[in-house]
């Protein structure tokens, strides 16, 4: 009777982690399980790595989570730079398509509820970047329209400051609504929405 014949292996490498694949894992882990809740071990798992392999690559978990929010932060610059560029009511107009981006990448979005949720406390370490954030936000909201008032395409009476607090207000808020109604809210209709009614009612005569 022949022996059975051992199984092949495949030649060659197997195929290398990179830190993107990383950077991924940690999103969707962070916006499932939360990012106190979420361990080394747990990342290094979801990317077939031992724990010393990550470690390799991220010496801690704060340096883990300082890598996904520099990552975080120059997507979304630069997803929003290319939505408001034309400046004034156009780019109020233009953030309408702020939905369609968010639904397009729901880790990324269910990670950023869980880091604004757990930047309340102000022992976080994620405190004074969400305050930086929120104020980012809120500036270029003002900016925004102002720059509408200067050229005449929004009515001189709106008070940017106020405006600006609404938007982000509602921004944050329907990402909550979104998150949970376990992602069925039509996220890009309903934002889409809103800013169709903003220039309607900001726009001058």
């Amino acid at each position: 009777m022949r022996p059975t014949a051992e199984p092949r292996r495949p030649v060659g490498r197997p195929p290398r982690t990179t830190l993107d694949d990383i950077l991924d894992a940690a999103v969707g882990l962070f916006g499932a399980r939360g990012i106190r809740g979420t361990s080394i071990a747990a990342v290094a798992d979801r990317v077939g790595l031992t724990d010393a392999g990550l470690l390799h690559h991220f010496p801690t978990k704060n340096a883990l989570i300082a890598a996904v929010l520099e990552r975080a932060t120059t997507r979304q610059q630069d997803q929003l730079a290319s939505l408001i560029e034309p400046g004034g009511l156009t780019a109020i107009s233009a953030l309408g398509g702020w939905g369609s981006v968010v639904e397009a990448d729901p880790d990324l979005t269910a990670f950023s509820i869980v880091l604004s949720t757990e930047g309340l406390l102000e022992d976080s370490p994620f405190h004074d970047w969400e305050q930086r954030r929120y104020h980012s936000i809120h500036k270029l909201g003002v900016a925004l329209i102002n720059d509408g008032i200067a050229n005449g395409e929004i009515r001189p009476d709106i008070d940017p400051d106020q405006e600006a607090r609404a938007m982000v207000a509602f921004l944050d808020g329907i990402r909550l609504q979104w998150f949970y109604t376990d992602k069925t809210l039509p996220l890009a209709d309903t934002i889409q929405q809103y800013f169709d009614q903003i220039v309607e009612r900001l726009a001058a005569d």
